[in-house]
Parts: C-alpha cells; sequence; structure tokens
C-alpha cells in the first residue's frame, strides 16, 4: 500500500514538473557558483601575485640603493655586504606580518645562497618551509607545497645590480588564509545549494497546488458528464493562464459534443418518422389486400401502391446511406473536366416541360460560355438538378425560375433563383440540416423528406466549394453554389 501510495505520487505531473525545474536550478546554481569560485580562487592568486611582486620589487631596490654606496674590495665583496645588509633589514621589516607572511632567499646565478631568511613558521622548528629549488625562467610564479601545508605561492626574478651580476631573488608566502575563505566559501555554497533545493521543492509544489486543483477538479467534473448531463460545462477560472485555456477548450469540445448527441437523437428520431409512415402505410394496405377477396384488378392497384411507397421508401434510405458515405469521405470522386455552362444548358432543356406544365417563366438569365472546372459530373448535375426541382417544385404558376451561372477573378457561382413562397429568415440557417423542413413545404404534394439540401451541401464541400440561400428583395429565395476554378 505504502509503495502504491509512493508511486502515485511521484507520478502526479505536479511533483514531476517540480522535481524538473528544481534539478534544472540546481544546475544553473552549480554552474554559478562554480563559475564564482573560479573567478574568486583566480582573484586570490593574482591578490597573491601582487604583493609577492610588489615585496620582491622593493627588496631589489634596496639592495640596488645599498650596492650605490661606496665601499672598497672587488665586485662581489661590493655586493654581498649589500645583499646581507638589505635582506637583514627586509627581514625585520616582515617578521611581524600577520597576514600572508614572506619568506625569501638570494641566490646567485651558480646557486649559491647568499642570504635566506628564517623560514620557520611561528617559531615552530618542526615547521620550516624548505623553498623551491631555482626554476630555470628571469620572471615567474609557481605553487608548491611544504610538509602537507597549504599550498605556497612563489615568485621568483632575476636582478642585476651595477650592471655586473644577476642574483635570483625568490619570494614567498603562504596561500592559507585565501584557501580558507574559498573553502569557506565552498562551504557555503554547499549549505546554500541544500537549501535551494529544499526552497524550490516546497515552493514548487506550493506553487502548482492551485492549478493543479483546479485540474483535478476538471477532472472530478468530466468524469461525472454524460450522454444524460451532456449540458455541464467545467468551471472557468479568472485568471488567465494555460489552466484557463484548457478549461475553454474542454468547453467547446463539449459544446461540440452535445450539438453532435443533438443531432444523433434527432436524426434517430427524423429516420425513426419517415420511416415509419411508408411502413405504416405498406403494411396498412397490404392487411386491406388480405382482409377479403380481391379481384386481380384490386390487387394490382394494391400492388402499385404498395410498390409507390416502397420506391420513395428506397429513396431515402439510399439518401441516408449517400450522407453517410459523405460523412466517412468515402464518396469516390470521379473528377474530370467538366463544363458547366454545357451542363447548365442541358439541364435546362431537361426541366422545360416541367417548368411549362406550371406556366412558369424557365429562363437562363447569366451563363457564361465555356466554363470548364475539374468536377464529378454526376455530384455535380445531381446538386444542380435537386436545387432546380426544388424552385420549380416550390414556385406557383404564372411565377418564374432563373438560373445564372457567372465567372470570378479564381471562383464562379451558380444561382437559381425563383420567386416561390420563400423561406423565413429565422428558419434559413437550419434549411440545411438532415430531414429538416419548412413548414409550408411539407404541406401538399410537394412535401418531402429534408435530405436534398443536405445532400447538395455534402457535394459542394466535397468540390472544396459552398451553398447559400438569400432572400430576394421582391419574392422568392436565391440558392448561391460557389465553386472554386
Amino acid at each position: 500500500m505504502l509503495s502504491k501510495l509512493k508511486s502515485d505520487f511521484f507520478y502526479r505531473l505536479n511533483v514531476r514538473l517540480t522535481l524538473y525545474y528544481t534539478c534544472i536550478l540546481l544546475c544553473l546554481f552549480a554552474l554559478v557558483a562554480s563559475f564564482f569560485l573560479y573567478r574568486l580562487q583566480h582573484n586570490f592568486i593574482k591578490y597573491i601575485d601582487q604583493i609577492l611582486r610588489d615585496e620582491l620589487i622593493e627588496l631589489s631596490h634596496e639592495i640596488g640603493d645599498e650596492s650605490a654606496r661606496p665601499l672598497s674590495g672587488t665586485v662581489i665583496a661590493d655586493a654581498l655586504p649589500a645583499i646581507m645588509k638589505s635582506g637583514k633589514s627586509f627581514e625585520e621589516a616582515i617578521a611581524n606580518r600577520k597576514n600572508f607572511p614572506l619568506y625569501f632567499r638570494i641566490v646567485d646565478t651558480a646557486g649559491t645562497v647568499l642570504y635566506a631568511s628564517n623560514t620557520v613558521i611561528k617559531k615552530k622548528p618542526l615547521k620550516q618551509i624548505i623553498l623551491p629549488s631555482i626554476k630555470t625562467g628571469d620572471n615567474l610564479f609557481f605553487s608548491f607545497d611544504a610538509h602537507r601545508r597549504a599550498p605556497f605561492r612563489c615568485y621568483q626574478k632575476r636582478i642585476q645590480i651595477k650592471g655586473e651580476k644577476k642574483y635570483i631573488i625568490q619570494m614567498v608566502t603562504s596561500t592559507r588564509q585565501t584557501n580558507e575563505i574559498f573553502k569557506r566559501m565552498l562551504k557555503n555554497s554547499l549549505m546554500v545549494l541544500v537549501v535551494v533545493l529544499f526552497c524550490s521543492i516546497f515552493f514548487g509544489l506550493y506553487a502548482s497546488h492551485k492549478p493543479f486543483k483546479i485540474m483535478r477538479r476538471m477532472n472530478t467534473i468530466t468524469k461525472k458528464i454524460t450522454a444524460q448531463n451532456i449540458k455541464e460545462r467545467l468551471p472557468v477560472p479568472e485568471a488567465n493562464s494555460e489552466v484557463r485555456d484548457l478549461t475553454e477548450t474542454i468547453n467547446g469540445m463539449l459544446d461540440r459534443l452535445e450539438k453532435s448527441f443533438t443531432e444523433v437523437m434527432q436524426f434517430s428520431a427524423d429516420v425513426a418518422h419517415e420511416l415509419r409512415n411508408p411502413i405504416f402505410a405498406v403494411k396498412g394496405e397490404l392487411e386491406v389486400m388480405l382482409s377479403g377477396e380481391r379481384t386481380n384488378e384490386e390487387f394490382m392497384e394494391m400492388a402499385g401502391i404498395c410498390l409507390e411507397r416502397l420506391s420513395g421508401l428506397e429513396r431515402i434510405i439510399n439518401d441516408l446511406f449517400l450522407i453517410s458515405r459523405f460523412d466517412q469521405k468515402k464518396i469516390p470522386m470521379d473528377l474530370t473536366s467538366l463544363n458547366f455552362s454545357t451542363l447548365l444548358q442541358d439541364l435546362h432543356v431537361f426541366f422545360l416541360p416541367i417548368a411549362q406544365e406550371k406556366h412558369l417563366d424557365f429562363a437562363i438569365g447569366v451563363c457564361e460560355e465555356k466554363l470548364v472546372s475539374k468536377a464529378d459530373k454526376t455530384r455535380i448535375q445531381q446538386l444542380m438538378s435537386n436545387l432546380i426541382d426544388n424552385a420549380i417544385k416550390f414556385t406557383p404558376e404564372q411565377g418564374s425560375v432563373t438560373l445564372s451561372l457567372e465567372r470570378h477573378k479564381d471562383s464562379f457561382e451558380f444561382r437559381v433563383q425563383d420567386t416561390g413562397i420563400g423561406i423565413p429568415e429565422d428558419k434559413m440557417p437550419h434549411i440545411f440540416k438532415r430531414f429538416y423542413q419548412v413548414d409550408n413545404a411539407r404541406t401538399g404534394t410537394n412535401r418531402g423528406v429534408g435530405l436534398g439540401l443536405q445532400i447538395c451541401q455534402r457535394i459542394a464541400e466535397a468540390h472544396s466549394g459552398t451553398i447559400s440561400v438569400q432572400c430576394n428583395p421582391d419574392q422568392g429565395v436565391t440558392f448561391i453554389v460557389k465553386l472554386p476554378m
């Protein structure tokens, strides 16, 4: 049980994000601290080197000034007393230094030590510094160890007295103080690192508690949403953040799901309604047919009625199957170069007798010549035929239906304008839905099933086009199909 709780805790997103950003913060802190300590140590060495350089220059000047005094004897006799006197005087001057104690010696080029300061540390003979051997080079700094103590720093330089003979001076000091400061800084950095670690984890978990609390609440509410309470929505946080964007996205998804559920439920109800009437009618005809003796003529008449109703039922099923294929994007599109001008003229010739039977003014208005575009001829012909048939069907006698085909910059429009019964403004947004029928259109012999305009819309969309409807200024409506060239 404990291991499961531990596993669940570390698999929480806020815990993993906190640990992730904590690791990044610690790495950045380690890089900054390492750079700071490196620069600190480098500056310490530069500071010590500057001390050694200044003291060695002071000693060489003192030797030079002392050797400039007139003495009898040889050159070496002139320089040696000056070196001894200057060395002793300089040693007395630096004897009481508490910070960075100095040790030095003066050697000739043959390696003979002419003068060496006392190298005993704090007057303890066992703590005596062994100065390093002479290095090759005229002017150099280097570090060395002495009896497992802190590293010492040495500055070695060649000097020339009276322009006659060269000598070598080694100036040495301890780096213990700077090393102790460096170690304290390193220790403090490690302590701060631990503090940063715990503070980062604590404040990270605390800061992520509120948004992840909102997300857990979202998770709880989302689990409760079903088809029965699809209208329920997640509470939107006041703060403008990613959590709010996520909440609004989920609510938008729920809106689309609710719309889909509503459409499915409405679709199921409409299908049941549209299929029930012809099936009940066929059943009634068959019951009447079997209720008594009938002549052959009566049997033939009833069979014809049943066949007619079954044909209508077949059309509904075929239309539903076609729409389902469009939903699944499984409609094969046989795109060919189609001359829309010729197709429009052919359809006008085909529907002209039907229009004349109703005494309609059926004409072609504007028709661009040789308007050719890639399209599926069967589907486009079905789209245009549905619109023309609806216009003729719902236009009263002595009315007019006008067809037009206009070219634009990168598209063209097919229009069907009629002076029919029209469509109310509030019902125009719904006419392309499945089984939707305007009340006036659902009466009389012109009653359909409400799938034609849905099929027209799907065909237009399959050709990357659009279909819309608008009211005419005087009477009737105009259907507009816009397709790309």
